[in-house]
């Protein structure tokens, strides 16, 4: 799908709480938003030893998603905000490999990088507290309209591929919304992580913007959107 230009204005600088922490990164071709579900198959070594290290403590990690590089046997660049991880679930086989699954939780930026453990740390300054609010406009009427128009684009891409798209199940929270929708969206990564980098008050406005260009896209086109993905649908390798 082509990629839309959003006003500079659309979103403004991140919001800093900074708590300082030094986490583990995991370097991911994709973004992980926070309250998102996404699974995760691990057989490199180093990853392993990660989760051995992390196993009880919580977040395990963080996830960023790579500038450059592969997620396997390199030392990729990274992009600077990243979300914090906690483990939901892990399913470990004889060889050692395992299938986790993780929930995305705070915002962080990346103050530095150390890859002496092995694996990727960073001292990192959370972005957001706990429980991150929007004020009463946006958690209502623009979250209002966000949701009318994700549906009115389902439906779009509908009438555009002749295909039948599941209607996904969308929280009340407006952050949550938000969050789900960016990461079931078909956007690339650069446009994900823009997304994330977006202030939590910001995020809703830039977004709608988004939906209503590129829904105007496909009904101008017929380009895009056949695929919705649901957020942890699909596997991510290390």
């Amino acid at each position: 799908m082509a990629a839309m230009i959003v006003s500079a204005a659309a979103v403004a600088q991140i919001t800093e709480v900074r708590v300082s922490d030094v986490l583990p990164l995991f370097p991911l071709a994709t973004v992980l938003f926070p309250k998102m579900v996404l699974p995760l198959h691990i057989f490199e070594a180093r990853y392993r030893t990660l989760l051995a290290d992390r196993s009880d403590i919580d977040p395990i990690f963080g996830v960023v998603a790579m500038r450059t590089g592969r997620e396997v046997g390199d030392h990729p660049e990274i992009y600077d905000v990243g979300a914090e991880a906690s483990l939901l679930g892990a399913r470990r086989y004889l060889d050692g490999r395992s299938d986790i699954v993780v929930r995305g939780g705070r915002r962080f930026r990346v103050l530095d990088q150390d890859w002496g453990a092995g694996y990727l740390t960073a001292t990192v300054d959370f972005l957001d507290a706990m429980n991150a609010t929007v004020d009463a406009y946006v958690s209502g009427h623009v979250s209002r309209e966000v949701r009318q128009e994700f549906t009115a684009y389902l439906e779009t891409v509908e009438s555009v591929t002749g295909m039948s798209v599941e209607r996904p199940e969308l929280s009340a929270d407006a952050l949550q919304l938000g969050n789900a929708i960016c990461s079931m969206m078909p956007f690339d990564l650069s446009r994900r992580q823009w997304l994330l980098e977006a202030r939590p008050r910001d995020l809703l406005p830039a977004l709608l913007t988004i939906l209503r260009r590129e829904r105007k896209l496909l009904m101008t086109t017929g380009i895009g959107g056949a695929g919705i993905d649901h957020p942890g649908s699909r596997l991510s390798k290390n």
